[in-house]
């Protein structure tokens, strides 16, 4: 206990520097960050690009902050960067995935092929984007189940991005029977098309015999909406054809097959004279 109280006496004036760098240091690192989560400019980016900002923010003023701490304890600077090199070294080996994965990060974050809020598809995978992070993304489906997909994935495959636009084309197909008037199946769904108030007149809907089937006509219906009237536009639509069918006595045919029996001739076992 002697030793150690001469020792403290020996260095308080440096104990005491040590200990007020080190605490301005801390508070410093708060302070910037309360001013940079309060700042006017933090309110105009992206909230995906914002967080991802704060995190990195944040441990490059820790990981200066620790350098300057250790510094001043009399750790030489060249053996700590020897140090943080090789440990460096070793998680980049161990963690190339996840470095590929940090990497699709900031490719997203930068090149916004899609956003939070966005529904898209990437390969079997298809959701509202909830959360862009570090490591990887996170949609939500349409019956509230979690996918958590790597960001490196994300950056090297085709991804579908459904509400980036404002605008979408709804395609629809609908089969009548050969039996009905092709202009008057037509007329019929023209008819529908025009008292759909959700449904845009520029770009013009397009209403054409597409093709003639095994067992039936089948008619496209092409049809521009707004995104957020996508869903609704097609189950109105799908309900709104079936009864002016009926109402019209147009049939809407279902496969059918013709099959004709063959029996094989009798022999005539009548003995001959």
């Amino acid at each position: 206990m002697e030793s150690i109280v001469n020792l403290i006496n020996d260095n308080s004036n440096q104990i005491i520097k040590f200990i007020l760098i080190a605490l301005a240091g801390y508070i410093g690192i708060r302070i910037v960050m309360f001013i940079f989560n309060k700042s006017k400019a933090m309110e105009k980016i992206d909230p995906t690009v914002g967080g991802f900002l704060k995190g990195l923010i944040k441990f490059l003023l820790y990981t200066s902050y620790i350098i300057i701490v250790l510094s001043l304890l009399g750790v030489p600077m060249t053996t700590f960067i020897a140090m943080i090199s090789a440990v460096g070294l070793a998680i980049a080996l161990a963690l190339q995935g996840n470095l590929a994965n940090f990497a699709g990060a900031i490719m997203i974050l930068f090149s916004k092929p899609f956003i939070v809020g966005d529904y898209i598809e990437c390969e079997k995978n298809a959701g509202t984007v909830s959360t862009i992070q570090l490591l990887f993304t996170q949609l939500m489906t349409v019956d509230n189940r979690k996918i958590i997909v790597p960001n490196s994935k994300l950056v090297t495959s085709s991804i579908i991005n459904y509400t980036s636009e404002n605008l979408r084309r709804l395609d629809l197909v609908f089969s009548a029977g050969y039996q009905n008037d092709v202009d008057f199946v037509k007329e019929v769904l023209n008819e529908i098309v025009d008292k759909h108030d959700k449904i845009l007149l520029v770009p013009e809907p397009l209403i054409r015999l597409g093709q003639h089937g095994d067992n039936s006509l089948d008619y496209d219906v092409k049809v521009w909406v707004n995104t957020v009237d996508y869903w609704d536009t097609l189950y109105d639509l799908e309900e709104a054809v079936r009864k002016k069918f009926q109402e019209n006595n147009i049939e809407i045919p279902f496969p059918q097959r013709e099959i004709f029996i063959k029996y094989p001739e009798e022999k005539d076992n009548t003995p001959t004279q």
